[in-house]
């Protein structure tokens, strides 16, 4: 009786468990960027950041975080990716500003459209 009673506890656990894994927001990808850029209006360090957005597009709001910490919220459209097995990173310099235009997720099925280039189709391939 009471090993019954524990598997039950155990089954309801661990389906729980897996049911998190599920709901685990998917609209997240990394990127690592080797130069100083500019999205909106804050300056990002070189280094690693998570992008966080909600919905399925086409008008986003990015969360930019460096760890858990959140250092930037920009609007961006999901758009058709063009990349191929890699995050593919799109930059624009005006000045002496480099900015963010486009992040193409790895498998080319999204990309995530920063300020101006949403106005205008960016182009592709330019760093």
């Amino acid at each position: 009786m009471k090993t019954g009673k524990y598997i039950a506890i155990v089954a309801v656990l661990a389906s729980g468990l897996s049911l998190n894994s599920f709901a685990k927001d998917k609209n997240e990808t990394r990127v690592t960027l080797s130069d100083a850029v500019q999205v909106g209006t804050t300056d990002l360090k070189p280094g690693d950041y998570t992008l966080q957005w909600d919905g399925n597009g086409p008008d986003v709001q990015v969360k930019v975080l460096k760890g858990k910490n959140i250092v930037a919220t920009v609007p961006a459209k999901l758009a058709q990716g063009t990349s191929g097995y890699a995050n593919a990173i799109t930059t624009r310099t005006v000045g002496n500003v480099k900015t963010l235009d486009e992040v193409d997720f790895a498998g080319g099925k999204q990309s995530l459209v920063f300020g101006e280039a949403t106005a205008t189709e960016s182009p592709s391939g330019q760093q």
